[in-house]
């Protein structure tokens, strides 16, 4: 359901359409919450080839990270809760991956809070994860502060 919308405003976006036009034209059709997170959720595609390097980087960091942290896992090779338990930041980094690949806001966010937060860990306060959460928190918010200013974002869909 939400991909066609998703296709919709970035489409609209494309052709040069602002998110407040965007906001007028679909508030009839579509569930407001549902388009009114979308569309502060999508990045301009304009905007998108300006940081497409800095966002790859950032991509790249993350899998580096996360591919780490799989190795570490799979090397003790005991199927039990604590495999499972330490899956679970693994599944979380491909979901911001993934976000993050898309250009969508909600993944720089999660990443903005996750990376310091990951540093309670002992294991990610050494060479190289330190440095390298470091530059991920510094790229993520550069990169959530340009291709999302508040100036941008939509507060309600009322007037």
């Amino acid at each position: 359901m939400a991909r066609p919308l998703e296709e919709k405003i970035e489409k609209a976006l494309l052709a040069g359409e602002s998110r407040q036009a965007i906001v007028a034209r679909l508030k009839e059709q579509e569930d407001p919450r549902t388009l009114l997170f979308h569309v502060n959720n999508i990045s301009h595609p304009g905007v998108r080839g300006k940081y497409l390097y800095l966002n790859l980087l950032l991509g790249l960091i993350l899998l580096f990270i996360t591919s780490k942290k799989m190795l570490t896992i799979v090397q003790f090779g005991a199927i039990d809760f604590f495999l499972f338990l330490s899956l679970v930041p693994v599944v979380i980094n491909f979901y911001l991956l993934r976000e993050i690949l898309r250009f969508r806001r909600i993944g720089y966010q999660f990443l903005l809070v996750l990376a310091p937060l990951s540093l309670l860990l002992p294991e990610n306060r050494i060479y190289p994860e330190f440095p390298l959460i470091l530059l991920m928190t510094a790229l993520a918010a550069f990169l959530f502060l340009k291709m999302f200013p508040r100036r941008d974002l939509i507060r309600s869909l009322e007037k």
